[in-house]
């Protein structure tokens, strides 16, 4: 008997397998998020064997499909399970894609690594030197990436601080945190809070007249998702792929607050142009036509490690019609 959406190793008639099915779908969209687009085309050219590919798919879906998604263990903590398989069992190939899966479910480089030393007590030196051989391949853009990010200062430098430019924002209105998975974050504020309905929306720069990173034109994908809490509006940023402060973030820190936002200041632009006329640099620039221009301004140094992002016009009207409604049971 099929019952889809749970891993069920028994099939009536051979392998049934369909694309179409829940199954086969979020495993694909979980590939895609974490082995990336070219690699997960390589599966799923696979698939399309006459030969072998029904049995594939049977599988696929039931693995990345089924047993990923099952709510019984963490992605996190299966993660950890498959590499301590992998490393004892000398398999180099599902060792890289369980590290990645490990990447994506929010375990960092270093966190990584530890597991490797604290494996070798048990499966032995050869094991420990597959592991790093796999580690410098799989971590290294991360690292690289950790490398380039601009660092948050430890302390606040002599000469940084600006002049007092008579600025007066009104209440700060809106708080936002980088993470890696919006929607495991977002049902934790259901069961916390009672923030069950949140507006999601990617937010692609193919979709804006001009897109910048710290100056530079830059291409990104990241989706945001919106709650409110009383006045205060609670924003969700997941990266996922390009030149992002919220990639920075998460590389970085993992999940956190990262930035915060004003929406009562009436001149938004001439905000902008005090801060920088003062050496405040713009990290991130989107100009969505007919819609918003976002400014995410790196005040890291003068406000204790957070962005202050301003929006002109001030609301967050026309980005939330672009969105679609998202509700935790």
């Amino acid at each position: 008997m099929k019952n889809e959406g749970t891993f069920n190793i028994e099939a009536a008639d051979g392998f049934p397998f369909s694309r179409d099915s829940k199954d086969f779908q979020q495993g694909v969209a979980l590939m895609r998020k974490v082995l990336g687009a070219e690699d997960a085309a390589k599966v799923e050219g696979l698939i399309d064997n006459p030969l072998f590919g029904s049995e594939l798919g049977y599988l696929f879906s039931k693995t990345w499909g089924a047993l990923y998604a099952r709510d019984n263990l963490p992605l996190r903590d299966r993660a950890l399970l498959l590499m301590g398989t992998d490393l004892a069992l000398g398999r180099e190939g599902p060792l890289k894609d369980h590290m990645r899966v490990a990447l994506h479910a929010g375990l960092s480089p270093a966190q990584i690594i530890e597991v490797l030393f604290q494996s070798m007590f048990y499966i032995g030196a050869p094991g420990m030197v597959l592991g790093l051989k796999v580690a410098s391949e799989v971590l290294a853009p991360h690292m690289e990436a950790l490398k380039h990010a601009p660092a948050i200062p430890q302390r606040v430098k002599e000469g940084t601080m600006i002049n007092d430019l008579g600025v007066r924002l009104g209440p700060i209105n809106h708080v936002a945190m980088a993470v890696k998975d919006w929607e495991k974050t977002a049902r934790g504020y259901a069961s916390l809070m009672g923030l069950k309905t949140w507006r999601k929306m990617e937010i692609p720069s193919a979709i804006m007249e001009k897109a910048e990173y710290y100056g530079k034109p830059c291409e990104f994908v990241w989706i945001s998702a919106f709650a409110k809490l009383g006045d205060t509006l609670i924003e969700l940023c997941q990266p996922v792929s390009g030149e992002t402060i919220f990639g920075d973030f998460v590389n970085q820190y993992g999940d956190g607050i990262q930035h915060v936002g004003d929406l009562s200041h009436p001149d938004p632009l001439e905000l902008v142009r005090r801060y920088t006329s003062q050496g405040v640099k713009v990290a991130n620039y989107c100009k969505i036509a007919g819609v918003a221009e976002l400014f995410f301004l790196d005040t890291r140094e003068q406000l204790g490690g957070m962005f202050l992002e301003v929006l002109s016009p001030p609301t967050y009207a026309q980005i939330a019609a672009m969105g679609e409604d998202v509700t935790f049971t």
